[in-house]
């Protein structure tokens, strides 16, 4: 008898409330984690480790970890603060790509 074992990992996705990309500019950015999982032949059967959420977009697969909380892309440099986490915002998001809160 043999046995097929390992940790592999599974995206899931948090909020499917979709978010302005600012890369492509498309609304096509989730809320995501990427979780560890014990696998027996190739089946997740659990969790071992959960992962950090982030925000990635759908199509151009970029995310906040890619460019920092400080650069450009993601914040153009506009005085707008997110009302729950503070952090500055373009003008044009009604999402926060940092904390995933409606900002209006």
């Amino acid at each position: 008898m043999f046995l097929i074992a390992g940790v592999s990992p599974k995206t899931k996705i948090l909020d499917n409330n979709p978010r302005m990309c600012p890369v492509c500019g498309l609304t096509r950015a989730y809320f995501k984690r990427v979780d560890q999982y014990l696998s027996i032949f190739f089946i997740p059967i659990l969790r071992v480790k959960k992962g950090e959420p982030f925000i990635m977009c759908e199509r151009c697969e970029k995310n906040v970890g890619n460019y920092g909380e400080n650069d450009n892309s993601w914040s153009c440099g506009q005085d707008i603060k997110c009302k729950n986490c503070g952090k500055t915002l373009d003008k044009n998001f009604k999402y926060c790509p940092f904390c995933g809160k409606l900002n209006l």
